[in-house]
């Protein structure tokens, strides 16, 4: 009996984030200033998600953990694919905690373009940025030199679908849908307006376009 209620707790832990990842958030937690290499600039964050999730994502893989080292005594093989799971969960979490793994987040720098996803850790600089193409799920950006690119996570990492020397896709499929096609030819053509970015002007801005976006999907 205790098995059966540990396992249907690891089944409503797994459920809970499930439900609160689809929740939506709010356009200040959206686009904020942020900082990439410690410059600031304009952050656009994940449209989904709840603050609680890293806590619940812990939750889950110590569950995990604690009902593998219970089972193995009884049942070796399913302690071995729990503790297995378990220990897969605590590397995530860990890789989400120190900031290693990434949410997708899109950071506007003076400098240029940075995006940390996945353990993929990519800067793509305004004076190299020949164009974007967006599609369903991705930014292409076209580019003059091929782009610097560092892997965050030891063990796992996200492969991006392009990465040539001319061009680099960045994952946008959890980002709101923001003008972005103008917002980056603004600032790889006209260098003069990239100083705003470390500015509130450009987070209003785009607050404003995320609210209205919002308000005429209800409508």
């Amino acid at each position: 009996m205790g098995g059966v209620l540990a396992i249907a707790a690891l089944l409503l832990l797994c459920a809970v984030p499930i439900l609160l990842s689809v929740r939506r958030r709010a356009v200040d937690d959206v686009v904020t200033l942020g900082s990439a290499e410690g410059t600031r600039g304009l952050a656009i964050h994940p449209e989904r998600g709840h603050r609680s999730l890293p806590v619940l994502a812990w939750a889950f893989a110590i569950g995990m953990l604690a009902v593998g080292v219970g089972s193995v005594r009884s049942a070796p093989y399913a302690g071995a694919v729990f503790l297995a799971v378990g220990a897969f969960f605590v590397y995530l979490s860990w890789a989400r905690t120190t900031g290693r793994a990434g949410d997708g987040t899109l950071t506007l720098t003076a400098e240029g373009i940075h995006q940390l996803w996945a353990g993929s850790d990519v800067f793509v600089p305004w004076d190299d940025v020949r164009g974007l193409v967006t599609t369903p799920k991705e930014f292409i950006v076209e580019t003059r030199h091929p782009v610097r690119h560092r892997r965050t996570l030891p063990l796992l990492g996200g492969r991006r679908k392009i990465f040539q020397a001319d061009a680099i896709s960045l994952p946008h499929a959890f980002l709101p849908s923001l003008p972005y096609q103008e917002m980056i030819e603004l600032y790889a053509t006209i260098p003069e307006s990239r100083h705003e970015l470390a500015t509130g002007e450009p987070v209003e801005r785009a607050r404003r376009l995320l609210r209205e976006d919002r308000v005429r999907r209800a409508a």
